[in-house]
Protein backbone atom coordinates (compact mmCIF):
# COMPACT_ATOMS: atom_id res chain seq x y z
CA UNK A 1 0.00 0.00 0.00
CA UNK A 2 1.25 3.31 -0.76
CA UNK A 3 2.16 5.66 1.94
CA UNK A 4 0.81 9.42 2.26
CA UNK A 5 2.78 12.05 5.06
CA UNK A 6 0.66 15.05 5.19
CA UNK A 7 2.78 18.61 6.19
CA UNK A 8 2.03 21.23 8.36
CA UNK A 9 -1.59 20.01 9.03
CA UNK A 10 -3.27 23.06 11.48
CA UNK A 11 -3.29 21.99 14.97
CA UNK A 12 -7.27 22.84 15.06
CA UNK A 13 -7.97 20.73 11.65
CA UNK A 14 -5.60 17.56 13.43
CA UNK A 15 -8.11 18.14 16.66
CA UNK A 16 -10.90 17.44 14.24
CA UNK A 17 -9.69 14.68 12.59
CA UNK A 18 -8.69 13.00 15.77
CA UNK A 19 -12.15 13.80 17.38
CA UNK A 20 -13.97 12.46 14.16
CA UNK A 21 -11.81 9.41 13.74
CA UNK A 22 -12.73 8.50 17.70
CA UNK A 23 -16.65 9.17 16.91
CA UNK A 24 -16.27 6.76 14.06
CA UNK A 25 -14.52 4.34 15.96
CA UNK A 26 -11.57 4.06 13.62
CA UNK A 27 -8.02 4.96 13.46
CA UNK A 28 -6.67 8.83 12.29
CA UNK A 29 -5.05 7.30 9.38
CA UNK A 30 -8.57 5.15 8.05
CA UNK A 31 -10.77 8.29 9.10
CA UNK A 32 -8.46 10.12 6.75
CA UNK A 33 -8.36 7.51 4.02
CA UNK A 34 -12.35 7.08 4.49
CA UNK A 35 -13.23 10.77 4.29
CA UNK A 36 -10.59 10.40 0.79
CA UNK A 37 -12.78 7.45 -0.51
CA UNK A 38 -16.35 9.78 -0.07
CA UNK A 39 -15.02 12.85 -1.15
CA UNK A 40 -13.28 11.30 -4.56
CA UNK A 41 -16.59 9.78 -5.29
CA UNK A 42 -18.59 12.98 -5.67
CA UNK A 43 -18.74 14.47 -9.23
CA UNK A 44 -15.89 16.56 -9.54
CA UNK A 45 -17.54 19.00 -12.50
CA UNK A 46 -19.60 21.98 -11.89
CA UNK A 47 -22.88 22.06 -14.22
CA UNK A 48 -22.62 25.56 -16.46
CA UNK A 49 -25.79 27.11 -17.00
CA UNK A 50 -27.10 27.15 -20.55
CA UNK A 51 -26.21 29.65 -22.58
CA UNK A 52 -28.10 32.89 -23.18
CA UNK A 53 -28.75 33.33 -26.80
CA UNK A 54 -28.81 36.38 -28.58
CA UNK A 55 -31.30 38.46 -27.61
CA UNK A 56 -32.13 36.84 -24.53
CA UNK A 57 -32.12 39.41 -21.56
CA UNK A 58 -30.67 38.39 -18.64
CA UNK A 59 -32.49 39.34 -16.12
CA UNK A 60 -33.41 37.90 -12.51
CA UNK A 61 -35.38 35.34 -13.59
CA UNK A 62 -32.87 33.69 -15.64
CA UNK A 63 -30.18 33.73 -13.06
CA UNK A 64 -32.74 32.01 -10.54
CA UNK A 65 -33.74 29.50 -13.02
CA UNK A 66 -29.81 28.51 -13.52
CA UNK A 67 -29.07 28.27 -10.01
CA UNK A 68 -31.85 25.88 -9.81
CA UNK A 69 -30.75 24.06 -12.58
CA UNK A 70 -27.79 23.97 -11.29
CA UNK A 71 -28.97 22.64 -7.56
CA UNK A 72 -31.00 20.35 -9.46
CA UNK A 73 -28.16 18.68 -11.98
CA UNK A 74 -30.34 19.76 -14.94
CA UNK A 75 -29.47 21.43 -18.20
Amino acid sequence: MAALLVKNMPPELHEKLRRRAKANHRSMNREVVAILERELERPGEVALPKPVGIGQPVDHDWIVQSIRDARDGSR
